[in-house]
């Protein structure tokens, strides 16, 4: 999936943040007022010194104390409340990324995520989310902290004495360079190290996905070891981060030493020139540990913010990813779906598996697609339903379509919070009609608020009951009886859903021709057969052949 640019990431970051302005606001006013009062902490401990030289008494020292106290006092509250601002607003705002980034992510094109690998989409819904979620919480108000720390103690060296201030200066070469040198070398290595978390995560969810096909191959040696190599490539480059950063950590340091020393010869200096006391030369020093601090800060922090900034990228490529949404057509009527030349190649592939279909559906009409394993049917549906899109050639639908598949799916909670995905409204009563509806008596026996585990066809039930509920002109079936076997309830159901509105069925079971009143036949992406049922059985083609050798076999 894309990864969007540094300007993209601002931008979109901008766009966020741009409904919390008035509390980053305020507590940006917060932070600059208690760093002010906080300088007054050192200025003032530097009086003591000059004090304690001059000899003055305990009253002066204990009201001085009393006003450190009352300094820090008032610093700790303002930047507490100023801080607390800034992380309310900012954890609303990443609230507002998280839904945004999982609402595209379950809108993205089928054929996308499967050329990228779903680990790809659960690595930025899951990894880069707690990395952007970690610099939110943690490092940015730190970050912003130390930033309005450093301007409001940048002008106390130049209150206090300015060549104090350029003595301090000494220490912003070595931080820039160890700083430029950090950046240059640790976000390519941060961009692969989430690139190979997603290749791990694909590799796990694929050999605990495909565990059944895993052990039937005698692929666990195989797979255990793809496992080992890439996770073991991601603990390589996660090596080669802490090497950068222990490089980087080491000019920190250096640079406190060389800032430091250079604050105290300059402020020696200065107090044997009789310019400055020896407790300002002690506040120079305090300014330079209040001043370096943030910095320190600010740099440390480069390495957690290089993260959440990829991570962020990552997003927000998930976000600039176009969702093409299925519109219904004005052109057709409500109900009606029409295929005109439609050609399809699934992304990565050269093969059309569709090529140049084209088939008019008529309202209210029962339409069933039959053919051999990889003719085509999965896809028309799929195409009909909205989440594919033709290569070539157009469909239109009259109205929304639901689409229900094999792939039967649960989702944690009761059977009313199952049903109401679709009808949020619903009733009780309205969801029980709907059950009836489709056969499941036992959601009446269990109640509604029931959480009790289902077997495949109910859970198929499930599914039936939300069409009904949902109610759309057109209903696409893919195959969504396989998993009834020798029981019958999922064809009743099959036949309320489809009662009174258009339908397009992929036959798990050729039987489900014999009530359609047209019978779409495909081979190789092509329709080669269509009709009604008796039409075709008795024109003696390949359909009729078909029916034949079903009608033998269920003998």
């Amino acid at each position: 999936l894309p990864e969007a640019s540094v300007a993209e990431t601002a931008r979109a970051t901008g766009v966020l943040l741009r409904p919390y302005r008035a509390g980053l606001s305020a507590s940006a006013v917060l932070l600059v007022v208690g760093a002010a009062a906080g300088l007054g902490v050192p200025a003032l401990q530097g009086r003591i010194v000059d004090d304690v030289i001059a000899g003055a008494g305990l009253t002066r020292l204990g009201a001085t104390v009393g006003l450190i106290l009352l300094c820090g006092g008032c610093a700790a509250l303002l930047v507490l409340w100023g801080g607390r601002i800034l992380v309310r607003a900012l954890q609303s705002a990443l609230a507002d990324l998280r839904e945004q980034v999982v609402d595209a992510a379950v809108r993205l094109d089928p054929g996308l995520v499967e050329t990228a690998g779903s680990g790809d989409v659960v690595s930025r819904v899951t990894g880069d989310v707690e990395s952007v979620t970690g610099a939110v919480t943690e490092v940015l108000p730190r970050t912003t902290q130390a930033v309005v720390t450093l301007l409001v103690t940048a002008a106390g060296f130049a209150v206090l004495d300015p060549w104090l201030g350029l003595a301090a200066l000494v220490a912003l070469p070595v931080q820039l360079v160890a700083g430029r040198r950090f950046l240059r070398r640790s976000r390519p290595l941060y961009v692969r190290q989430q690139r190979m978390n997603a290749d791990r995560g694909q590799a796990l969810i694929e050999s605990v996905t495909g565990a059944p096909t895993v052990r039937a191959h005698a692929r666990e040696t195989g797979r255990l070891g793809l496992i080992a190599t890439r996770s073991l490539a991601s603990v390589e480059i996660g090596r080669a981060v802490t090497k950068v950063r222990n490089v980087f950590n080491g000019g920190i340091n250096v640079a406190e030493f060389l800032g430091l020393a250079a604050v105290l010869a300059v402020g020696f200096r200065q107090v044997d020139a009789g310019l400055l006391t020896v407790g300002a030369a002690t506040t120079g020093a305090l300014f330079f540990q209040r001043f370096f601090a943030p910095v320190s800060v600010l740099l440390a922090g480069i390495d957690d913010l290089q993260r959440a900034e990829v991570g962020l990228s990552r997003l927000v490529g998930v976000l600039r990813v176009p969702v093409r949404s299925a519109v219904p057509a004005t052109d057709v009527p409500e109900g009606a779906v029409t295929l005109e030349g439609v050609c399809f190649s699934y992304p990565g592939t050269t093969r059309r598996v569709l090529d140049g279909v084209s088939l008019e559906v008529a309202p209210r009409s029962r339409v069933v697609l039959v053919g051999a394993s990889g003719s085509g049917k999965s896809t028309v549906a799929r195409l009909v339903a909205g989440s594919l899109r033709p290569d070539g050639g157009s469909v239109r639908i009259g109205g929304r379509t639901l689409l229900v598949t094999q792939e039967i799916h649960r989702f944690t909670g009761t059977v009313a919070e199952n049903l109401r995905l679709v009808a949020p409204e619903a009733s009780d009563e309205e969801l029980l009609a709907a059950t009836d509806a489709v056969g499941a008596a036992w959601v009446r026996t269990g109640g509604l608020d029931s959480d009790a585990v289902l077997d495949e066809a109910a859970v198929q039930q499930l599914a039936l009951a939300r069409v009904l509920l949902a109610d759309p002109p057109v209903v696409v079936l893919d195959e969504a009886t396989a998993h009834a076997g020798t029981d019958d309830r999922l064809d009743a159901a099959v036949d309320a859903v489809t009662c009174g509105r258009t339908s397009l069925i992929v036959a798990h079971r050729l039987s489900q021709a014999a009530g359609a009143d047209l019978v779409v036949m495909l081979d190789a992406g092509r329709i080669v057969e269509a009709g009604p049922h008796e039409v075709l059985v008795a024109g003696g083609g390949r359909y009729a052949r078909l029916w034949a050798a079903w009608r033998a076999r269920a003998r």
